[in-house]
């Protein structure tokens, strides 16, 4: 997801053909989150790691929207709060995850 912030702002503001780099880290997470969200039902997992897990394609999805779709209303401006959106959704859940799946590392004693 970083790498995704990371190569769109080179490609904006120094290199353009960085753009490539960038279509096909986002073609390659969108895959990676129908995976997350596989297993978040197949796993035992909380409905909070639910949640987030299902919010991921949903903003993928309005993600593509907002820069493919190009008439009234202008989506195109949300692009990257979505972005942000979905940086901070994608660490919510690997924490959820990383706190169900080793839970001795966060008790305190």
């Amino acid at each position: 997801m970083i790498a995704q912030l990371l190569t769109v702002g080179v490609a904006y503001f120094n290199d353009p053909a960085w753009w490539t780099i960038h279509v096909w880290l986002v073609r390659g997470y969108s895959g990676l989150s129908f995976l997350l969200l596989g297993g978040s039902f197949i796993a035992p997992f909380s409905d909070r790691i639910r949640s987030l897990a299902v919010s991921l394609p949903v903003l993928l999805g309005l993600q593509f929207a907002s820069i493919h779709l190009k008439s009234p209303p202008h989506l195109e401006i949300l692009h990257p709060l979505i972005g942000f959106m979905l940086l901070y959704v994608s660490s919510s859940l690997v924490h959820r995850v990383e706190r169900t799946l080793s839970p001795t590392h966060y008790q305190t004693d």
